[in-house]
């Protein structure tokens, strides 16, 4: 079964914990996620079942936003509360003012070093496994892009916040780093994603709850089609059974202008997907254009 749906996570569930509950309601082995939650976390996860996993690479590099609460005034050894808590002290100056401020100045590139608890590998091993030891080893630190942040509510110590950002930036550590800039200490209270580039919102997301009252007809109702995925490539129309089996083949194959519709002709890009007369879609990859020899498709994802 090919499909897009995107699952509202609620907390104190793993990320696989929901690919396997969508797994025994569709029956498909294949499936794959974009950007894991913490069991902490609740929000959206955009699931690709089957072939449309191949889709993954080209979605996962979009940003996510975030509503985040942090508490000030305490460490935790997993940066959350579900760490061992201590209380440090939060400097008087510490006002809602003061917060807000702190939070702009995170704003655009910066370099994050990921938290002992989190999945990146070093030498072949998690740091969580190294840190369940009670390990700790040298990190490199990552260059993330904070787009955007505003402080939506403070009740000291707690203070929430939105956050619009790149892939791979940890929350849990810009909460801290946050505090250190406010000269105290701080910990991710709670953590929802609320959208994953411009498609996956709150607004299209399938509580779990809900789908698992679903049976599979019921469930394929809400999936995505890939065009809303992949809304600025071009389209291209195979109507010929021929073709459709060259490009399953991987071949690349002449087509006409009449053939293509074009995302925006005004944009200098390359990539494009290719449908059947019937809508299903049959491969993701580029247009190639030449005077002399005309277009070709060239498939690079097939589907079929």
């Amino acid at each position: 079964m090919n499909g897009i749906i995107n699952i509202f996570k609620p907390e104190g569930i793993t990320s696989n914990g929901v690919v396997n509950a969508i797994k025994r309601l569709t029956g498909e082995k294949k499936i794959g996620h974009i950007g894991t939650l913490d069991p902490l976390a609740k929000g959206i996860l955009p699931l690709f079942l089957g072939k449309y996993t191949k889709l993954i690479s080209h979605c996962n590099q979009e940003t996510k936003t975030y509503r985040a609460i942090a508490t000030l005034g305490a460490t935790s050894t997993t940066l959350d509360r579900e760490g061992e808590i201590e209380t440090v002290q939060i400097p008087e100056e510490c006002t809602p003012k003061k917060i807000e401020e702190t939070l702009h100045t995170f704003v655009g590139e910066s370099e994050q070093i990921p938290p002992m608890y989190s999945a990146v590998k070093i030498k072949g091993k998690k740091l969580y496994q190294l840190a369940r030891k009670g390990l700790e080893v040298e990190r490199e630190p990552r260059l993330i892009t904070l787009l955007q942040i505003r402080l939506l509510d403070s009740d000291l110590p707690d203070f929430s916040f939105e956050v619009t950002c790149s892939k791979g930036t940890y929350i849990r550590t810009l909460v801290d780093d946050i505090a250190k800039k406010l000269g105290t200490r701080a910990y991710l209270k709670d953590l929802t994603r609320t959208a994953c580039g411009k498609i996956f919102t709150e607004k299209n997301a399938l509580g779990l709850e809900d789908a698992k009252k679903m049976d599979k007809s019921d469930l394929q109702r809400k999936f995505i089609d890939p065009k809303y995925i992949l809304y600025d490539w071009h389209e291209v129309r195979i109507d010929s059974a021929k073709l459709q089996r060259h490009i399953s083949q991987g071949r690349t194959i002449p087509v006409s202008l009449d053939q293509i519709s074009f995302s925006d002709p005004e944009k200098p890009i390359s990539k494009a997907i290719a449908r059947s007369q019937s809508g299903e879609l049959i491969a993701a990859g580029s247009l190639e254009f030449s005077q002399d020899s005309g277009s070709r498709f060239c498939p690079e994802k097939v589907f079929i």
